[in-house]
Formats: C-alpha cells, sequence, structure tokens
C-alpha cells in the first residue's frame, strides 16, 4: 500500500516525518518538509481479526520483487490488485510525479486463497497476464494522459487456469454505483498489524468502518477524482486487497495510507467500471466460461442474484428474497433488464420478483376441433405473455408471499 501524510484532514499541520514501505517489505524514516505530501508505497490490517472464509480476497507473490501484496477475485481467473503492486514503484511518491516503473511479466506472479501464504507450489495460481489501466496521452483528461500512481494504481491479473467455485467464489465488483461519504465498508488483506511489517503474510479482516470522503469532495493535493478516503486499519502488506461494502461488493482497492495504518486512500472501482467490465469479458473468452453478469450491465445488488428456486435456507440464497407457501423457495428481483430464468415469470406487477410459472390443469379430452387445437385457440393463455395483466398471478400472491430475509451477517455481529 502507498502511505500518505493526511494529519491535515484532521487540522493538524503535517507531520515533519514521512514513513517509505514498500509492499511487503520494512518502513524507513526520512526528514520531510512540513508542507509536502508524500506519498509512499506501504502495504496487513491493524485491529483486524483472522479471517479464514473471505477466500475470494487472495494474497499475490510477486517473485522478481519477493514482495506480497492482496487482491480481489473478481471471476474464476481474474484478480484486481494495485498497480504499484505489479510493477516497480518509487518509495517516496508524490501525486502528479508519481510515475511507476514498467509491469514485471506475469510468469513471476502467483496468487494464493489460503489464509496464509503458503510454502508449497500447490497452494498457488500462476498468472497469465497483467493489464494496466488504459492510457491516452492525447487525452483532455489527466487520469488518462498521465502515467501517475494517484489515481490510477488499478491492475488486473488474468491467471492461467480457473478458480473453482468451491475454492473461492468471486467477488462482485460495484461498478453500477459510487461510494458516498458515510457509507460502511470491511477491510482485507494479508498485511501487517503494525507499521513494523508484524504479522504480515496471513489474511485479516476488519469492519465497522466508514467511508471519509468520495473523489471530488476529497482534498485535490492528496486525491485524484478516481479515489476516496477511507478510517483506519490499513497496513504493509494489504496493498491491492479490497474495501468491501455491506453487500459484500468491492467498492475499493487498497492504494496508500499515512503512518501509523491510518487515513487509507483507495481507488474507487466505480471510477474504472467500463475498463473492469471490458476486461472480464475478455478474460471471459481466455477462461472460457460466460462473463459475470456485472460485466454485461446485471445490477450488482444481491438482491437481482441468487438462484432462483433454491432453498431459502441455502448458500446459492444470496438475494436474501424468498417466496413463502407451500414450499419456500428463494427468488430475486427482475426487470426488463435482468429476465428470470426459463420456467419464471417476472411479477412485476407485484413486488417484482422471479415467481415460477404454474402448470396449467390437465383438461378433459372433448371430442370437439377447439378442444383438440391446444393453446393455438384456447380462451386462457398456456404462459404470461407479460407479468401485468396475468388472469392467475392474483391468485398466486394470495397462494403465498414474497418476504426479504433478514440474516445476520458475519460483518454484523463484529
Amino acid at each position: 500500500m502507498l502511505t500518505v501524510n493526511h494529519a491535515h484532514l484532521r487540522g493538524q499541520r503535517p507531520l515533519a516525518l514521512a514513513f517509505v514501505c514498500l509492499a511487503g517489505l520494512g518502513c524507513t524514516s526520512s526528514e520531510r518538509s512540513t508542507t509536502d505530501e508524500v506519498l509512499t508505497a506501504q502495504a496487513p490490517i491493524m485491529g483486524g481479526y483472522v479471517e479464514e472464509d473471505d477466500t475470494a480476497v487472495v494474497g499475490l507473490y510477486d517473485m522478481q520483487s519477493g514482495s506480497m501484496c492482496s487482491g480481489s477475485l473478481l471471476a474464476p481467473n481474474l484478480v484486481l490488485t494495485a498497480r504499484h503492486c505489479v510493477s516497480s514503484s518509487p518509495e517516496s511518491v508524490a501525486c502528479g510525479s508519481a510515475t511507476p516503473g514498467g509491469i514485471h511479466p506475469a510468469s513471476g506472479f502467483y496468487v494464493t486463497t489460503e489464509a496464509a501464504f503458503p510454502s508449497a507450489a500447490s497452494g498457488y495460481h500462476a498468472a497469465r497476464e497483467v493489464v494496466g489501466l488504459p492510457l491516452d496521452p492525447a487525452s483532455p483528461d489527466p487520469l488518462l494522459n498521465e502515467e501517475d500512481l494517484c489515481g490510477r494504481d488499478q491492475a488486473l491479473i488474468i491467471l492461467v487456469d480457473n478458480i473453482e467455485p468451491s475454492e473461492a467464489a468471486p467477488l462482485v465488483p460495484r461498478v453500477d454505483s459510487s461510494l458516498a461519504a458515510g457509507d460502511g465498508y470491511s477491510a482485507i488483506g494479508y498485511g501487517a498489524t503494525n507499521d513494523a511489517g508484524s504479522g504480515s503474510g496471513r489474511r485479516r479482516r476488519r469492519d465497522g468502518l466508514f467511508v471519509d470522503c468520495v473523489a471530488d469532495a476529497c482534498p485535490a493535493y492528496s486525491t485524484k477524482r478516481s479515489e476516496w478516503i477511507g478510517d483506519t486499519g490499513i497496513c504493509q502488506g494489504d496493498s491491492g486487497g479490497p474495501a468491501i461494502d455491506l453487500a459484500n461488493r468491492v467498492v475499493g482497492v487498497t492504494s496508500r495510507g499515512s503512518y501509523g495504518c491510518d487515513s487509507p486512500v483507495y481507488g474507487h472501482v466505480f471510477g474504472w467500471a467500463d475498463w473492469l467490465k471490458e476486461t472480464a469479458i475478455y478474460a471471459a473468452g481466455l477462461g472460457g466460461y460466460a462473463p459475470p453478469p456485472w460485466a454485461t450491465g446485471w445490477p450488482t445488488s444481491p438482491e437481482y442474484g441468487g438462484t432462483v428456486g433454491s432453498a431459502c435456507d441455502s448458500p446459492e440464497c444470496t438475494s436474501g428474497i424468498c417466496v413463502t407457501g407451500v414450499q419456500p423457495t428463494c427468488t430475486r428481483l427482475c426487470d426488463a433488464t435482468t429476465p428470470c430464468p426459463e420456467g419464471y415469470f417476472c411479477d412485476e406487477g407485484n413486488v417484482g420478483v422471479c415467481l415460477e410459472v404454474p402448470a396449467l390443469p390437465e383438461q378433459p379430452v372433448a371430442a370437439t376441433e377447439e378442444a383438440t387445437a391446444g393453446c393455438a385457440i384456447a380462451a386462457s393463455p398456456c404462459a404470461p405473455s407479460s407479468s401485468r395483466g396475468t388472469p392467475w398471478a392474483g391468485a398466486l400472491a394470495l397462494g403465498g408471499f414474497v418476504a426479504w430475509l433478514r440474516r445476520r451477517r458475519r460483518w454484523t455481529a463484529r
């Protein structure tokens, strides 16, 4: 993670000592002017707890530099991390002049889903390709025409193989809506628990954090509009790790923070949504699987996810919405852009959820041409042509109702 002196955010003068910490390495101090805004590479979660279950938050090892970082699995073969984790970065970084070195060869990167960096090679997945943010020197947008770590500290790693869902289920990046000051989030990473580098190499999580400011509302001299400033707890080795919102979506990429594991700056996932979606579709082609729904325009809200028809208490019911009745089943929200799977229709006239198309009652065989003609001339429809005006939709609603499950997620108990 990069570090920045944010004492000014609390109405104080910047500290005279700036601490320089590279991802996965120790820290050294150097005298700085009290007016300099220094951003330096630092990379555990201070004050967090050991996390075994967040397997989609991965550890990243760079053989070329011998450093460790963190990342987020966004698809079976796609990992989001920080740009300074995949390239040589200056120890002392000032926004506007922080030019990163070239991206290291993909063959030197290895990713693990285990809770601690394993010693055996079998615990890692090899990288196939590293994709940096787009650069257009002719663009009037400084985010596109400057090779600056500030505002551009994100990178994607495409793996050689696909990680199976049984090993790690990918996280969803929040590419369809921005954050706001005061939003809650959790920080996860493999970093140290203090500035001395103690405890690094093991996945930890810290909950109950809050967004300080987002994009243009943050100080222009310390952040760019594609970034946001968080709460606390980010230390050396957490670089590239995610900030997770209360719906379990990735909203930030750990970039830098101040000495004392304080005032972290995150790359805003929403700020580079198009790049994330385009690269995800490209990675899906290489991996031979369908692109994740979030990359093709699907809402990232969990209420639109989950397996329709699964048991309400199953892990597949991620929407938290259940149709109660004779046999309660999981459902999800739907609309014109998020159609229901085959065998279900979108009951937009009621609450906008997927409901099962009911089976037609068996009709007695009549000795008339009309009766044997089937659906072509039947008075009642064989299946709903739309969710509105369906003659049996009201009866279906009477037979059961839709309930939003109020689950105690892990982060509420911390």
